[in-house]
C-alpha cells in the first residue's frame, strides 16, 4: 500500500525522535524539512524523465564526465558504484564495466535499465513505484525501495533520508515547470 503523507510525516517525526540526542541535527533536520518538504514529491514523473534529472543532484553543473566521487567509488554524472554496473549487467546480459559509466549515455542506459527492472517488481507487489522509491533505489542499492513503506533507525536510513532532500526539490521544480509550460497561458 502506498505511503500517505501522514504516514510519510509520522516516519519523519520518529526519525527525529531517534535522533533526540543530537539536539544540532534534529534542528538541523527540521529545517531541511521546513525548506525542502517532507512529502513525497508532488504530482508524478516519468521514468524516462526521473533519470534525466539524477546528474543534478548527483555532480555540479558543468562537472567533467570523468568525475569521480564517493572516495573514487562512483564514476561520471550518475556517480554509478561497481555494484550498479553488476546489477545491470545481471539484469540486461550485459558486459559493461565500471568504467563505461563515465559514458554519459552508458549511464543513462543503466540508470534507466535497473530502475526500470526495479519498478517492474515493486508494481509486483501492488504498490505503485514513487520518485520516492526511485531515489531510495539508486542511493541504497535495489532493496531500499522497501524503506519507503518501512523506514529503520539506522544510518542508511538517515543517509537515505539526506539523499531524499537533495533531489526533491530539483525534482519538484522540473515538475512544476513542466506544468507551467503546459498551462494554456504558459504562466
Amino acid at each position: 500500500m502506498p505511503t500517505s503523507k501522514k504516514d510519510t510525516s509520522d516516519n519523519t517525526l520518529s526519525t527525529l525522535k531517534s535522533l533526540k540526542g543530537s539536539r544540532a541535527v534534529s534542528k538541523l533536520l527540521l529545517l531541511c524539512l521546513m525548506v525542502c518538504g517532507c512529502c513525497p514529491t508532488e504530482g508524478s514523473i516519468t521514468l524516462k524523465d526521473f533519470v534525466k534529472l539524477i546528474p543534478e543532484w548527483e555532480v555540479y553543473a558543468n562537472s567533467p564526465y570523468d568525475v569521480v566521487g564517493d572516495d573514487g567509488d562512483a564514476y561520471g554524472h550518475y556517480q554509478i558504484h561497481k555494484v550498479m554496473v553488476d546489477d545491470y549487467n545481471r539484469i540486461t546480459g550485459s558486459t559493461a564495466v565500471h568504467t563505461d559509466a563515465f559514458d554519459p549515455v552508458v549511464s543513462e542506459r543503466i540508470a534507466y535499465a535497473v530502475l526500470s527492472h526495479y519498478a517492474k517488481h515493486i508494481q509486483s507487489t501492488g504498490i505503485t513505484p514513487t520518485a520516492d522509491h526511485m531515489l531510495f533505489i539508486w542511493n541504497g542499492g535495489g532493496g531500499a525501495w522497501k524503506r519507503v513503506e518501512s523506514p529503520r533507525n539506522d544510518q542508511k536510513q538517515i543517509n537515505l533520508n539526506t539523499y531524499r532532500s537533495r533531489a526533491t526539490p530539483i525534482i519538484n521544480n522540473y515538475l512544476n515547470e513542466k506544468k507551467r509550460r503546459q498551462s494554456p497561458q504558459g504562466a
